[in-house]
C-alpha cells in the first residue's frame, strides 16, 4: 500500500480520515484502514504524524487502538452525515466526541516554537492515541468554527470535503474521481434517450 491509496481529498484531516472509507454509498464499502500500519500510513501521508512519529508508533503496543479508530470514524461520519443534511447530529455521538475532546485536550501540551506557544498531542505522552487524539481535534476545530458550512458530502461517492470555491459551487469529491464520471453519465443520458 502507498501514499497514493490514500485520496486526501477532504481539505481537512479529519474530513480526510472519514475518507478512508471508500465510497460510504454503497453496502459494503472498502476500509482503507485494515490495520493499525494502515491508520499510520493515513496519518503520515494526512500530515496528521511526522515520519519519524509514526515510525516510533510502529514499535508501540496498540492493543484496541485500530478499534477505536474505527469507532471514531463512525461517529464522525455520523455527525458530519447529519450536518450536511441539515438534521441534528445523534445526542449520544456529541457525547462521546465531547469525550474524545477532553481526553485529547488532557493529552495535549504547550511547547514553546521560537518567540511563540503551540499546543500539541506529545506521540511520547499519548503513545498509540496520538493519531487518533489528534483526529479528534481536527474535528472539533472544523465543528466549531465557521468552516463548518463550507463542508459538504460528494453526491457520488458520499466522501467529505471542505468547499473551499469562491462560490461555494464544489460538488464533487474531486473532478478527476467523481466530477467525471457524473458528467460523462449525465452527457450520454441526455444524448441517448431517444
Amino acid at each position: 500500500m502507498t501514499g497514493d491509496r490514500f485520496q486526501l481529498v477532504g481539505g481537512n484531516p479529519a474530513l480526510d480520515f472519514l475518507n478512508t472509507v471508500h465510497n460510504w454509498t454503497v453496502a459494503e464499502p472498502e476500509d482503507r484502514l485494515p490495520a493499525f500500519r494502515d491508520a499510520l500510513r493515513f496519518g503520515e501521508a494526512a500530515g496528521i504524524l511526522s515520519r519519524s512519529e509514526a515510525r516510533r508508533l510502529r514499535t508501540r503496543p496498540t492493543k484496541g487502538e485500530l478499534s477505536r479508530l474505527w469507532e471514531l470514524r463512525a461517529r464522525l461520519e455520523r455527525i458530519f452525515r447529519a450536518l450536511v443534511s441539515a438534521k441534528a447530529p445523534p445526542p449520544g455521538d456529541l457525547e462521546m466526541l465531547d469525550r474524545d475532546g477532553a481526553a485529547a485536550a488532557r493529552a495535549a501540551r504547550l511547547r514553546r516554537a521560537g518567540r511563540q506557544l503551540t499546543r500539541a498531542i506529545d506521540v511520547d505522552t499519548a503513545g498509540a492515541a496520538a493519531l487518533r487524539w489528534r483526529i479528534v481535534e481536527a474535528a472539533v476545530v472544523l465543528l466549531t468554527s465557521a468552516q463548518l458550512e463550507r463542508v459538504k458530502a460528494c453526491p457520488n461517492c458520499g466522501w467529505f470535503f471542505l468547499d473551499t470555491s469562491k462560490n461555494r459551487s464544489r460538488r464533487w469529491c474531486s473532478m478527476a474521481m467523481c466530477g467525471t464520471n457524473a458528467k460523462a453519465h449525465a452527457y450520454y443520458w441526455r444524448h441517448n434517450r431517444r
